[in-house]
């Protein structure tokens, strides 16, 4: 029975999640890389400011020092390390917009700490510490390009800007060289926003590769994306097994209905027939109507191609009576094939040629005279390692001498 046209949709709405995921896990993976290096440098900065807390004169020069300075760096160590921490759970991706707001935000608040602090400490006696400040401030103004929104970009920015103006109230800066480093930060704030950009479309092209791979083999993806010109002029040999597959009756079937409910049923029904395919190593290169086209051990290499096809085909039978009230009739062959790009610049389509496919079709055909839903040749049966077939005999076959010996499964009578 064909489902409701608005719940006939698994498809896209799983390959718009997927695509999702893959930008919110390059995301991910970015803030993560970058909270490694928060932890270390962190680390790093409270060893230092402890040393400096117990030996103010040796390190500074100063007689003692505040302790707020080591207890902000032990904390922001123990909080960074926290993030690192959810960051790294297998589901972090799930709420990583709520940390990508509590970081910045936690990264602006540690800043205007730091700064408050090190003007009571130093600000007097090394005014040159503002460089500091600055070269901070770029930092947390930059960060948000890792975010892969430009709105982070924005906020981290905006952070940037108000923590040095705090510091060039605390520090007394001369307003001229406080207005020049304003600048400096708006400009590093902006080339984040541009690294934002760069990041988020190579988001995208993850998703487009992800996406590709609905229509291509996964390998031909690769290929497409690492070697582009390759995979266009450079045609490759395989031995495989072809799938040809077809409804009964479909023509007179669907004259009876509204073009919509036909669209619908096939799609349901080569939906289900290309899932069994992928689900047995193989892809489906054509669908053309109610006939599907199939390939077993190519553009992936599969010793055991033929074993695979077979036992897709009976994966078919089984299934397809579930949901089709028409027939269906299976032709499978095995032998060598030719895969490559076909057409002209304008429209390119990755296919396969050869001999073997033309065999594989006059089986489907043959199907409908010997009364037999799966015919398969004696190329095919030779390959066989798992699956044992009954011999029908030699048929004649449309547009050649010679006969094909055929052979089906032993239920099929």
């Amino acid at each position: 029975m064909i489902q409701p046209y608005n719940d006939r949709w698994p498809a896209a709405q799983s390959i718009q999640a997927a695509v999702q995921q893959v930008i919110a896990k390059e995301s991910l993976s970015n803030e993560r890389k970058v909270a490694y290096v928060k932890v270390v440098v962190v680390l790093i900065s409270s060893i230092l400011d402890v040393v400096v807390f117990f030996s103010p004169q040796q390190t500074i020069g100063a007689d003692s020092v505040p302790p707020t300075v080591a207890l902000i760096s032990v904390s922001a160590f123990i909080i960074y390390a926290g993030f690192l921490i959810a960051l790294c759970q297998p589901s972090a991706w799930r709420w990583l917009p709520k940390l990508q707001i509590a970081i910045p935000l936690f990264d602006g608040l540690l800043l205007a700490f730091f700064i408050t602090n090190i003007a009571r400490v130093l600000g007097e006696s090394h005014p040159q510490i503002i460089t500091n400040v600055a070269a901070f401030c770029c930092l947390l103004a930059v960060s948000g390009g890792i975010r892969i929104r430009r709105q982070a970009s924005a906020i981290t920015t905006i952070l940037a800007l108000a923590n040095f103006t705090y510091g060039i109230f605390l520090f007394r800066l001369n307003l001229a060289v406080g207005v020049f480093a304003l600048f400096t930060i708006l400009g590093t704030g902006l080339m984040g926003m541009l690294i934002s950009g760069i990041v988020h479309r190579q988001g995208k092209n993850e998703a487009g590769r992800l996406l590709m791979q609905q229509f291509l083999p996964t390998n031909v993806v690769e290929a497409a994306f690492e070697s582009p010109t390759a995979l266009v002029t450079a045609p490759m040999a395989f031995d495989v097994t072809i799938m040809m597959t077809d409804l009964r009756g479909f023509t007179n079937y669907a004259e009876k209905l509204e073009p919509a409910t036909v669209f619908e049923f096939l799609n349901q029904f080569q939906g289900l027939l290309s899932t069994i395919v992928k689900q047995h190593d193989g892809w489906v290169t054509t669908f053309m109507g109610d006939g599907m086209l199939a390939v077993f051990g190519a553009p992936k290499v599969l010793d055991n191609h033929a074993d695979k096809a077979v036992q897709a085909a009976q994966a078919i039978l089984s299934e397809v009576k579930h949901l089709s009230p028409l027939p269906i009739g299976i032709g499978l062959h095995s032998g060598s094939i030719v895969a490559g790009c076909l057409g002209t610049e304008g429209h390119l389509e990755f296919s396969v040629i050869g001999d073997t496919v033309n065999v594989a079709s006059r089986l489907e055909s043959l199907t409908k005279e010997v009364d037999s839903s799966l015919l398969i040749s004696k190329a095919t049966q030779q390959r066989l390692k798992s699956v044992s077939l009954k011999y029908l005999g030699e048929l004649p076959i449309r547009g050649r001498d010679e006969h094909i010996e055929v052979f089906v499964l032993p239920a099929d009578e």
